[in-house]
C-alpha cells in the first residue's frame, strides 16, 4: 500500500484511547441516560396504556420530554466544561441530534414490534440503547464540541 493511501486512512483508536477520551464523561452520560430512559418508559406506558394513544405517538411524546430532561442534565453535569455559541444554539443542536436519535429509536422500536414481534417494552429498551450510542457520539462531537471552559 502506498504511503499516500496510508496517510488518508484515519487511525482507529484503541480501547485505552477511547477510555482516556471518554472514560470520565460516558458514565455520567449513561447516568443521565437512565433518567431519560425512565422518563421515556414511564411516559410511553402512561400515554400508550393509560391514555390509549398509538404506540408511535406515545413514545414520541415521551422521548421529547426525555430530550428536555437530558439536555438540562447533560448541559449542567456531563458537558459542564464545554460550551460554544449561545445556550439557544446548543439547545437547538441538542434537539436536532435528539430528533435523529428519536427517528432511530422509532425505526428500531416499530421494526422490532411490528415485524419481529418483540414485546414492546423489550423492543423499547433495545431501541433506546441503539439511539443512545448515536446521541452520545453526536452530542460529544457536535453539540458540546466547544473548547473546555477555564
Amino acid at each position: 500500500m502506498s504511503a499516500s493511501v496510508e496517510r488518508r486512512r484515519a487511525p482507529v483508536p484503541d480501547l485505552q484511547e477511547l477510555i482516556r477520551r471518554h472514560g470520565h464523561r460516558f458514565p455520567i452520560f449513561l447516568g443521565v441516560g437512565v433518567l431519560g430512559l425512565i422518563t421515556t418508559f414511564a411516559g410511553t406506558v402512561l400515554l400508550y396504556h393509560g391514555l390509549h394513544l398509538p404506540l408511535w405517538l406515545g413514545s414520541a411524546i415521551a422521548i421529547q420530554l426525555a430530550i428536555l430532561v437530558t439536555y438540562t442534565l447533560n448541559s449542567l453535569v456531563t458537558w459542564r466544561d464545554r460550551r460554544w455559541g449561545s445556550r439557544r444554539q446548543q439547545v437547538l443542536t441538542f434537539e436536532a441530534v435528539s430528533l435523529v436519535g428519536m427517528g432511530i429509536n422509532e425505526a428500531v422500536l416499530l421494526t422490532s414490534v411490528d415485524h419481529l414481534h418483540v414485546y414492546y417494552l423489550l423492543a423499547l429498551l433495545f431501541s433506546t440503547g441503539v439511539a443512545s450510542i448515536w446521541n452520545y457520539l453526536a452530542n460529544n462531537n457536535i453539540t458540546f464540541a466547544g473548547p473546555p471552559l477555564k
